[in-house]
């Protein structure tokens, strides 16, 4: 029982910037989070200011993290379990891995249509760069150059 008295009586409190600065994040973007309902501080002081502990450090930067990977504000409450109705660990886990399954099946798409898109502008340089040795005193009218110029 000791032992728990100490590790309470020891444990971190961060205050807002604190906490933003050890996540990698803004205050506006702690707030932010917790307007959405992500993040709650885990005391307040006397005079009301926020305190966060190391679970709340910790659970923002795996609110960072999931945001990076390109999730919303809804598929994290998800992969939180905020709108689960049943809290168990293995449910939110396997909801997350699902998310960021999904989400990778979109990033790969995107993916494919980048680069077909980052051809056509190769292939476009190629056509247009002919104009740079064009001696032609006006540009005919079919030119195949022309086409992607304009």
């Amino acid at each position: 029982m000791e032992e728990e008295k100490k590790d309470t009586a020891t444990e971190v409190h961060l205050q807002i910037g604190e906490l933003a600065r050890r996540a990698g994040v803004s205050i506006r973007t702690v707030r932010y989070y917790e307007e959405k309902g992500l993040l709650n501080p885990s005391g307040l002081t006397s005079g009301g200011i926020r305190l966060y502990n190391q679970q709340d450090l910790n659970r923002l930067i795996f609110i960072r993290r999931l945001k990076t990977l390109g999730l919303n504000i809804e598929e994290i409450k998800m992969s939180l379990g905020i709108f689960e109705t049943s809290p168990e660990q293995k449910v939110r886990v396997e909801r997350t891995l699902e998310l960021l399954r999904l989400q990778k099946e979109k990033l790969k798409e995107e993916l494919t249509r980048l680069t077909e898109m980052a051809k056509e502008i190769e292939n476009s340089e190629r056509l247009v760069t002919r104009c740079l040795s064009c001696r032609a005193p006006k540009c005919p009218a079919h030119c195949p150059s022309l086409a992607h110029i304009l």
